[in-house]
């Protein structure tokens, strides 16, 4: 969730600690943070990565307000991070 807006869906595949992998369903409004995530994966997972540059992908991460909801509503997760590629996604809190 970004606000009251339904960014996408995490269904749950399996769990390899710390990680939580899933697989990722957009909606709509996943066009609206998706570059912003994409760039926080690449500049992590880059061979020629450096602390700036993920530090700067973290701070524009935090700035959308991204929230994991459970469906029943019952769960909010604030502080968590996440890596979505495609139809798949993993992330830890």
């Amino acid at each position: 969730m970004q606000g009251d807006t339904h960014v996408g869906t995490l269904l749950l595949d399996h769990i390899d600690q710390p990680w939580l992998h899933c697989r990722f369903t957009a909606t709509a409004a996943w066009d609206s943070v998706r570059p912003v995530l994409a760039a926080w994966t690449q500049a992590v997972e880059s061979d020629d990565s450096n602390e700036l540059a993920v530090d700067e992908a973290l701070e524009a991460v935090d700035a959308l307000q991204l929230a994991l909801v459970a469906v029943a509503g019952s769960e909010r997760i604030d502080d968590f991070l996440i890596h979505v590629e495609g139809d798949t996604a993993r992330f830890r809190y």
